[in-house]
């Protein structure tokens, strides 16, 4: 079964990379004595990602999300989730709620907003 939230509907706001990216999610407001779950990214872009997690988060669940390999941290928001191709996994997408920059990755420049600009011509 497959949940999108009507923002991710939209057009995408950045292209998607392929990157594996090593990370610890938790429920937003779990008790501190909670186990992170570790997971890696599948996908990520400038605005979020998406990993495969042993727990299904409904659209709309607020994540903490911390970098396993740093102390860098961050709030997301489920946008989507579906069962995975390997279960008991599911895929998990996520915008990010802070400004961009999490990754500290960057990102080439997108086609949608590069369409956006006028050309030279059109100036």
């Amino acid at each position: 079964m497959e949940t999108v939230s009507a923002e991710r509907v939209t057009r995408r706001r950045s292209l998607r990379i392929v990157m594996r990216v090593p990370l610890y999610v938790s429920p937003a407001g779990a008790p501190p004595t909670a186990e992170w779950e570790p997971v890696e990214t599948l996908v990520i872009n400038l605005h979020g990602g998406l990993i495969r997690s042993r727990q299904l988060f409904p659209v709309g669940t607020l994540l903490d999300i911390r970098m396993r390999n740093t102390q860098r941290s961050t709030r997301g928001r489920v946008v989507y989730t579906a069962s995975g191709a390997t279960e008991p996994a599911h895929e998990v997408a996520f915008e990010i709620l802070e400004p961009p920059g999490f990754w500290e990755v960057n990102f080439p420049a997108d086609r949608w907003s590069e369409a956006a600009q006028p050309s030279p011509r059109q100036r």
